[in-house]
């Protein structure tokens, strides 16, 4: 069992995205997921590193047949029971696949219309693993075809971990953090990157960026706000981070970004 394994085997990504900083982070990447529905009319999407089916399960209820692929098999056994718990029938539109993101053998050149790549470029340390994971995701979506590539942002971890959590002073005492702020991934469970670092995993790439946006802004960094909010204070913070997702001034320091890319 592998580092990834053991953490995901105790995390529970699915009580995290049901959290109110997690329910924008969802919302706001299933209004551009929708979007692209919407325009491309898939027959087939694939959801990379699909977990417990944060994703995949809404897909499927909407009628989508959908590929869901992970490296854990505990996530997947998961996948499967809420899958079931939702309506048994789904099960006939679901492709459940046990690979590596950087290797997804045995699935066909492509094949699906919408990629989600949402996960695994969390754990990806380097940029040799994350140009292949992309260039796994390009070779199964049809030209044409888009893929939703998702990291975790470099300034959150000094921010919310460094400085929240007072570790910063140690991380540079120890090398975790560098003179110019930047977190060292190596052997880290996450892998913290920043804008450049996304350039640079699609740079000569054939895909063609639509647009790079943070699906949760600055919602990780004000959880007891959100958490303070009423319902309808709520719904407006939604309606105010989809407003803005998409403002290069604000991406760099949020949790997630998200890059859009069509295949070329």
């Amino acid at each position: 069992m592998n580092q990834i394994e053991e953490f995901y085997n105790k995390f529970n990504e699915d009580k995290r995205l049901k959290t109110r900083h997690g329910q924008v982070e969802y919302r706001v990447t299933m209004h551009y997921v929708n979007r692209y529905i919407e325009e491309l009319k898939p027959e087939t999407i694939a959801d990379i590193g699909a977990g417990a089916g944060a994703y995949t399960v809404p897909l499927l209820k909407e009628g989508h047949s959908v590929i869901a692929i992970d490296l854990v098999q505990y996530n997947l056994g998961r996948l499967k029971q809420n899958v079931t718990a939702e309506d048994e029938s789904l099960l006939d539109n679901l492709t459940i696949k046990k690979r590596n993101a950087m290797k997804l053998r045995e699935i066909d050149d492509n094949i699906t219309d919408i990629t989600l790549l949402l996960g695994p470029m969390y754990h990806l340390d380097n940029l040799e693993d994350r140009r292949r994971a992309l260039s796994e995701a390009i070779r199964i979506t049809r030209p044409g075809g888009v893929i939703f590539v998702a990291y975790i942002m470099n300034e959150y971890a000094i921010l919310m971990h460094g400085f929240n959590e007072h570790t910063i002073l140690n991380d540079i005492n120890t090398g975790n953090v560098d003179a110019l702020y930047k977190v060292n991934n190596d052997g880290n469970v996450y892998s913290y990157v920043r804008l450049d670092d996304i350039d640079d995993v699609i740079k000569d790439m054939p895909v063609k960026r639509e647009v790079l946006f943070s699906p949760d802004g600055a919602a990780n960094h004000l959880r007891p706000v959100l958490n303070s909010l009423s319902d309808e204070e709520f719904e407006e913070f939604v309606r105010y981070q989809l407003s803005v997702s998409a403002r290069p001034e604000l991406l760099g320091a949020s949790a997630h970004t998200v890059d859009v890319l069509s295949v070329t």
